[in-house]
């Protein structure tokens, strides 16, 4: 009797010495991580390329943290086991210790017990992740041949090879987890079951936008209406394709802003390709109107717009340009100049340059470019500003008809 009270001073002492131990053992620990001055976990290429915010100094402070947090975590994993240990050598706390002891034991057994039923499922999981693996890789090459045109199928576009890929893999992986499902720990367990439910309603009912971009986006990748740096028009939205992704397009317009439109948008909206056709011999038409009085000839009109589109920067001279009569209106005739280009994504330059060059020509024949509705004689009036905001000292100006002025 006397002997078990002897153990157990014994192993109370036990107790303090092994704290006495683990806290000069991690004051040791403590002292080599402040000391560290470059990356130790987080040394490798990969790694590094991986977490690159990890610095120096932010590892030191993960592997202080991990220290301490290792520390409690001994600390209690021995208190846990020990102290029933310590209080079964006393008669009077044997049966506490003992009853302890098995709830701490019935956890651990719980989860023995689970690990070593889940062996056979783990092997099984382990054979389905690894044959996914190789089955996404041989996917990935076959579709990295496509899109290198090294091989070619019948009716597939190079550029459905990437996207085409991405869809395989959801529907691949989707497909490995659901035959692996059964085989978790638990999955077959009422809250399991109610877990999985739940994130599934909040999943419907969150994302039913998103749903309808990336079936817009899918549609839209087999339609092929443009690919990326193409200039195009969605809607009222003019500019060259950045980036298309499955739930948006990016468009950069000629004012350098970039612009993001989801798919659906771009689905239930009219998309213009300037690009697509631009590299084809005759490239792309672009066209303009300029309004000229009945009193001029219109051989002497077309004559001069033809000329200023052929000296305009990036006009192609062949095909030609042309002139169509569109209208007769009540006031003046309406002329359009129509003329080849491969440059469409210059298209706003290449406009100011044919406006410039078609105006100088049209001046250099001697025409005007008059299109009147009405005349309004603005001499001899005042101005059409409140009294405080004219200029100091003015006066009303004269009424001028030719060489004569009435008044002022």
């Amino acid at each position: 009797m006397v002997l078990n009270y002897v153990y157990f001073g014994l192993s109370i002492l036990g107790i303090f010495l092994f704290f006495f131990l683990l806290k000069k053992f991690f004051k040791w620990l403590q002292s080599k991580a402040d000391k560290l001055d470059r990356n130790v976990l987080f040394k490798k290429a990969e790694l590094v390329n991986f977490f690159k915010f990890i610095t120096p100094r932010r590892e030191k402070h993960i592997l202080k943290f991990t220290i301490r947090t290792l520390r409690i975590a001994i600390s209690i994993f021995f208190l846990v086991f020990y102290l029933p240990f310590v209080f079964h050598f006393i008669p009077e706390t044997q049966e506490i210790a003992d009853t302890i002891f098995s709830y701490v034991m019935k956890p651990v057994n719980f989860v023995i017990q689970g690990f070593l039923a889940f062996i056979p499922g783990l092997f099984f999981i382990i054979v389905i992740i690894f044959a996914t693996k190789y089955l996404l890789k041989f996917l990935k090459y076959l579709t990295g041949e496509l899109e290198r045109e090294a091989v070619r199928l019948d009716g597939f576009h190079a550029d459905w090879a990437k996207p085409t890929f991405n869809l395989v893999r959801v529907v691949v992986i989707a497909f490995a987890a659901i035959i692996c499902f059964p085989y978790i720990p638990g999955s077959d367990s009422d809250a399991f079951k109610g877990v999985s439910i739940f994130f599934g309603v909040l999943f419907s009912l969150g994302s039913t936008s998103a749903i309808s971009n990336i079936v817009a986006g899918i549609v839209i990748t087999y339609m092929r209406p443009f690919k990326l740096g193409d200039r195009v028009e969605i809607g009222d939205t003019i500019g060259d394709v950045t980036e298309r992704s499955l739930l948006v397009t990016r468009v950069r317009t000629i004012k350098n802003l970039d612009i993001t439109i989801p798919n659906s948008s771009i689905l239930g909206n009219h998309i213009i390709n300037f690009s697509k056709n631009a590299a084809e011999d005759v490239g792309i038409i672009l066209h303009t109107s300029v309004t000229i009085g009945y009193d001029v000839p219109s051989g002497d009109v077309i004559k001069a717009l033809v000329k200023g589109a052929k000296n305009t920067q990036m006009i192609l001279q062949t095909p030609e340009p042309f002139v169509l009569v569109k209208s007769l209106d009540d006031f003046y005739i309406n002329y359009e100049i129509n003329c080849h280009t491969k440059n469409p994504e210059k298209e706003a330059i290449i406009y100011s340059y044919l406006h410039e060059s078609i105006k100088n020509e049209l001046h250099d024949a001697g025409i005007e470019i008059l299109s009147p509705h009405y005349n309004a004689v603005r001499d001899g009036n005042d101005l059409t500003v409140p009294p405080e905001n004219k200029p100091k000292g003015y006066q009303k100006p004269g009424f001028q008809i030719g060489d004569f002025k009435i008044g002022g």
